[in-house]
């Protein structure tokens, strides 16, 4: 088992990036026209967020600000193609058990014979500039995520 923390996450979400991967979605939903207003719009919200810092205000030029409504379901979108681009390959080759996601804090569940915690700590690190993931390895057969402590039971044969 293995866990990581995604560092910073909102202020490391690409804007850029994430209204292009919203373009993309909406074009294979909805018609044309459609998309046409909604990115703008989305452009003009995510600009126009300001946070507050030790009585500064600031205005983040590439990334979400942590406070507003709509930054978690930015964060979400980005992380969701993320995930599709960079971890569904480990579902796949069937090295994955169980994955789970919340907001920024991963559990992973993997077959110790088909990968190594270090691969997967390599592997995820390396898929985007911008995310940096911190992990936690498991230790005599248990992990925390969150409130829980998750053992790892072995069944006798």
């Amino acid at each position: 088992m293995i866990t990581f923390d995604i560092k910073d996450l909102y202020v490391n979400i690409p804007i850029d990036e994430t209204l292009k991967i919203i373009k993309t979605k909406l074009q294979q939903n909805n018609e044309t026209q459609t998309t046409h207003q909604i990115i703008p719009l989305l452009r003009t919200i995510l600009s126009q967020i300001y946070f507050t810092f030790q009585q500064k205000i600031y205005q983040p030029e590439q990334c979400i600000s942590m406070g507003s409504p709509i930054s978690s379901l930015i964060a979400e979108i980005f992380l969701q193609n993320y995930e599709d681009k960079n971890i569904k390959q480990f579902s796949e080759a069937k090295s994955t058990i169980f994955y789970v996601r919340y907001v920024g804090d991963i559990l992973i569940i993997f077959d110790k014979t088909k990968i190594s915690p270090q691969n997967i700590n390599t592997h995820i690190n390396k898929a985007h500039i911008n995310i940096q993931l911190n992990p936690t390895y498991e230790e005599h057969s248990s992990i925390n995520f969150f409130d829980l402590i998750i053992r790892r039971q072995y069944k006798k044969t």
